[in-house]
């Protein structure tokens, strides 16, 4: 099967959701419940979460398909109170307006599973659904270089484990993770990014690239972020994907493809 990773220079995100989700739609129509997983990191607005155009384009295209959908996310452990930040995000507001509620992964219910390396307590919401699409913003990341397609699925974990694995190795775990949860589908938002961190809050600063990605492959996703990265972040500059340690263990634990074509739908 042929790896493709869709790119399309733009400012247009919801043509751009409607072109990829179309490229998907007949495993699309086979599920029954699908899971829409955002990058709500915190209180801030996008750049640093997801565009609300692209969750709200996901809703319109899953909803004309009949289709159960569910959109949830865990805020990072050093943001505040969880339960005010989805109460009032961007995102709420465009979930409200199609009747899907937004849940907050960190106050759900909890299962651990044990990787290669580690017992992770992640939700258990995940587990439920037939189909999940990842909704990451592509920006660089103080600990761990970028933080993209790999990296989004660390907001399914149990606010404790957030915080602890920053302690430990949280490149391994990051990619262990995705060997547990691994969602079907990602796109990818790198039309505005953020650079030198992930948050304002951090010090990180906006930078426009104007691009969007999808995928079916978080490693060649990310392979392909980190190159457009490079282009504004000049502490990525000579950064190779084995550069990255949450990359390189994916990639050594066959997550995904370091080889991909790129398919141009400008």
């Amino acid at each position: 099967m042929m790896n493709f990773i869709y790119i399309s220079k733009t400012q247009n995100r919801r043509e751009f959701v409607s072109k990829v989700l179309n490229e998907i739609k007949e495993e699309l129509e086979k599920a029954k419940k699908i899971l829409l997983k955002p990058n709500i990191v915190s209180f801030e607005p996008y750049p640093t979460t997801t565009h609300p155009e692209v969750l709200e384009s996901c809703l319109e295209f899953l909803l004309n398909l009949e289709k159960e959908v569910l959109v949830g996310d865990g805020p990072a452990f050093d943001a505040g109170s969880s339960e005010k930040i989805i109460k009032n995000h961007p995102l709420k507001k465009a979930c409200d307006k199609f009747g899907i509620p937004l849940i907050n992964l960190n106050a759900q219910k909890m299962r651990k599973v044990k990787t290669e390396s580690f017992e992770l307590e992640l939700s258990t919401i995940p587990f439920d659904y037939d189909f999940i699409i990842s909704l990451p913003v592509l920006k660089s990341h103080g600990e761990c270089g970028i933080t993209g397609a790999l990296k989004n699925q660390y907001g399914l974990l149990s606010p404790r484990d957030k915080a602890r694995l920053h302690g430990m190795n949280i490149h391994k775990a990051i990619a262990e993770l995705n060997s547990v949860i691994k969602p079907d589908f990602w796109i990818v938002d790198v039309i505005e990014t953020i650079i030198i961190t992930n948050e304002i809050r951090h010090g990180g600063k906006k930078r426009y690239l104007g691009y969007m990605l999808a995928g079916k492959d978080p490693v060649s996703l990310d392979i392909e972020g980190l190159k457009l990265l490079k282009k504004v972040d000049p502490n990525l500059k000579n950064k190779n994907p084995e550069d990255i340690l949450h990359l390189k263990y994916a990639i050594d634990l066959k997550i995904g493809q370091r080889k991909y074509i790129l398919k141009d739908l400008t």
